[in-house]
């Protein structure tokens, strides 16, 4: 039977813990359920608003559905324990050898992202979902001007103690063994970084996941691995961390898990061209097969045509010419999107449903 832990404890035991990034209007539960079955060991949901969540059933239902096939399951790799003494050439050997025939079967984790300004607004929602995801996250990093002006998102990253009261409400409400995590910015002023950090785990963060950009940059600009690794830094080793940034490919990923030092990885925008970039699948690019399989559980879950049609593009940009493009965009019922798929070859005429 496949073993089930905590998102943190899944960072902390294992190597090369890939993660799909909390997304507005996209990471939906069909895209989860899809980048699930492309080794993303850990979901997110879209950031929800604690306050309209907390205080809404219709809110509830329309943020947040899941089902008990979402979560994938892996054969995930043991870190190898730190080394203390002289080299045990045998010992190595048998490591290695281990390392690449053996592997513990696990059950991905699902977490739910929030947005809130208060404890109490944060721990009436985490209370809510509790039942359902593996952890909750605290979102501190949302750049956009609207959730600045609310206090929410990238307000929060000057504000260590009202992150400290957020996340103690939530373990005082629903328990300390309840996973609560933070999602940050780099901030240009690295006293920021690290008094947000260290608060943030002295308030029982289980781990933290770092953005390289500041919440003045674009999506344009570079990613900031040293300033990734000054947060790593911070830690000191006390919880996991999370790089978030410019993954592209599966080197990408590799690249920056080594240049940062962190537990894990998180992509967003290359999973949406690529949901497969972090399995053999996806190294040549969007399988068809991802394709196929999205607008089946699309259809399925009964994601609107307008969520199915903007996550197809997205897997077909880097291959369709621009006449293509614009065709496709002009397309506006889930027949037409059918139709086309096997015009280009996608679908093979068989059943999709």
């Amino acid at each position: 039977m496949e073993l089930r832990i905590p998102p943190h404890e899944m960072l902390a035991r294992f190597e090369d813990v890939n993660i799909a990034a909390p997304m507005v209007r996209y990471s939906k539960l069909p895209f989860r359920e899809l980048v699930s079955s492309y080794e993303a060991h850990i979901t997110h949901t879209p950031m929800i608003l604690a306050k309209e969540f907390s205080r809404s059933s219709s809110a509830r239902a329309s943020d947040f559905t899941t089902s008990k096939s979402e979560r994938g399951i892996f054969t995930m790799r043991e870190r190898r324990p730190a080394r203390t003494g002289p080299i045990d050439l045998d010992l190595e050997a048998n490591l290695a050898h281990d390392s690449v025939h053996s592997g513990v079967q696990v059950q991905g984790a699902l977490v739910a992202q929030f947005a809130a300004t208060d404890a109490r607004t944060f721990a009436d929602a985490c209370e809510l979902i509790s039942p359902y995801v593996d952890g909750v996250d605290l979102n501190c990093g949302c750049p956009q001007s609207w959730a600045y002006q609310e206090h929410i998102g990238s307000y929060l990253l000057r504000q260590p103690e009202t992150v400290r009261d957020i996340i103690r409400g939530a373990h005082d409400r629903c328990g300390w063994n309840f996973p609560v995590s933070i999602k940050i910015r780099v901030d240009d002023d690295t006293r920021c970084t690290q008094r947000l950090v260290e608060t943030a785990i002295q308030a029982g963060a289980s781990h933290i996941s770092i953005h390289g950009r500041t919440r003045h940059q674009a999506s344009t600009a570079p990613v900031s691995l040293s300033a990734i690794s000054f947060a790593v830094s911070c830690a000191k080793g006390l919880v996991p961390t999370v790089a978030n940034g410019d993954i592209f490919t599966l080197s990408d990923a590799r690249s920056i898990r080594s240049e940062t030092g962190v537990d894990g990885v998180m992509a967003a925008r290359g999973l949406l061209a690529n949901p497969a970039l972090f399995a053999d699948e996806g190294k040549n690019g969007t399988p068809d097969e991802a394709v196929k399989r999205f607008v089946k559980l699309g259809v399925g879950y009964g994601l609107q045509f307008g969520s199915i049609h903007r996550h197809v593009a997205f897997m077909l940009e880097s291959r369709l010419t621009r006449p293509g493009m614009k065709y496709l965009n002009s397309l506006v019922s889930t027949p037409a999107l059918l139709d086309f798929l096997a015009e280009i070859g996608i679908l093979d005429g068989g059943p999709l449903l």
